[in-house]
C-alpha cells in the first residue's frame, strides 16, 4: 500500500480535543482491510504522518500461537522493543478470510480496552500508555468458523510533546491456522485395575489418543460406576498431553465394582473399564 492509504488507517495518539486519543483510538486504526477511519477524514486531514510508515528504529509485533481452536481463548501480546520513547498506544482486531471481523477481545487489566470497542478492538487506555507491551485474549467463536485468522495491529511510539507530529507509526500482522481436531481412538486408563481401602480416594489417569496415536486435548471423558460401590467425579477434561484425571473414593463396604470410562468419537462411543477391589 501506498503511504498516502497508510495514512487513513494510523492511530491518531496525540491533537486537538477533536482528533487526541490518549484514553484510546477509534475503532479502525488497525491496517486491516475495510478498516477507515470512519468518520474522520484522516487521509484529507494527515495524522502522524511526520514519518514514513515503520521506519522507526523500534520492533512492533504480535506474539501468538500458530493456531486456534474452536470456542477457546487464545492469549495474544501486543509488544514494542528497542523504543526510546515513554508513551506508546496499538489498537489491534481479528479478521477473517472474507475480511470481516472474528471472535472477541477481553482485557486482562486495566492498561488495555475492548468493551468500547463491542470487543471486536482491543487497544491501550490511559494507563496503558505508559507500557511498551500489552496482554489481551482473543477467543474465537465455537461455530461457523475455518481457515485463517489473521490479525491487524497499529502502533504508536509518541514523542510526548502533545502534537501528532514527530510520532512512529507501526503496523503488523499475525496469521492463525484452525488446530486439526484430534479424533479420539484410544482410552488408555492407569492404574489398569485398582485396590482401594474402604473411604479411600485414588486418582486414575485417562489418555485419549487419536488413530495416529496423536494425544487429544480439549476432550470431554465420562466415567461412572457400575455398582456404585465407589464414587467417582462424572466427567473431566483433557489437558493438552490428552490427560484426563478423575478422583475415586471407595465406599464403606467390601466389594467389587467396575468404572467405565468414555469419549465420544464423532457418532460412536470408545469406552475403557477398570476392575475396582475395595478391601
Amino acid at each position: 500500500m501506498k503511504h498516502g492509504i497508510f495514512i487513513a488507517i494510523l492511530l491518531i495518539f496525540y491533537g486537538n480535543t477533536a482528533s487526541g486519543f490518549l484514553s484510546g483510538p477509534i475503532a479502525g486504526r488497525t491496517g486491516a482491510p475495510n478498516d477507515i477511519c470512519d468518520s474522520l477524514t484522516c487521509n484529507v486531514t494527515p495524522c502522524h504522518d511526520s514519518f514514513g510508515l515503520n521506519t522507526g528504529k523500534a520492533t512492533f509485533s504480535i506474539t501468538a500461537p500458530s493456531t486456534y481452536e474452536k470456542g477457546k481463548t487464545t492469549n495474544i501480546v501486543v509488544k514494542f522493543v528497542n523504543s526510546n520513547t515513554s508513551l506508546h498506544g496499538f489498537e489491534i482486531t481479528a479478521m477473517y478470510t472474507t475480511n470481516s471481523k472474528v471472535g472477541t477481545f477481553t482485557s486482562t487489566d486495566d492498561t488495555t480496552q475492548t468493551e468500547s470497542y463491542k470487543n471486536q478492538y482491543a487497544a491501550h487506555t490511559t494507563i496503558g500508555t505508559a507500557e511498551s507491551s500489552w496482554a489481551i485474549q482473543w477467543s474465537a467463536p465455537s461455530e461457523n468458523v475455518s481457515g485463517q485468522i489473521t490479525f491487524y495491529a497499529a502502533g504508536n511510539e509518541a514523542n510526548g510533546d502533545g502534537t501528532s507530529a514527530r510520532d512512529y507509526i507501526y503496523t503488523n500482522t499475525a496469521t492463525l491456522s484452525l488446530a486439526e481436531e484430534c479424533e479420539p481412538a484410544i482410552l488408555k486408563v492407569k492404574p489398569k485395575k485398582l485396590g482401594m481401602r474402604r473411604g479411600k480416594s485414588a486418582v486414575i489417569t485417562i489418555t485419549v489418543k487419536g488413530e495416529n496415536n496423536e494425544l487429544c486435548a480439549n476432550h470431554t471423558v465420562y466415567a461412572s460406576a457400575g455398582n456404585k460401590k465407589v464414587s467417582i467425579d462424572e466427567r473431566a477434561e483433557t489437558n493438552e498431553n490428552g490427560k484426563a484425571k478423575f478422583t475415586v473414593t471407595a465406599g464403606n463396604e467390601k466389594g467389587k465394582d467396575v468404572i467405565t470410562f468414555s469419549t465420544q468419537n464423532n457418532d460412536t462411543e470408545i469406552t475403557k473399564d477398570i476392575n475396582v477391589t475395595i478391601k
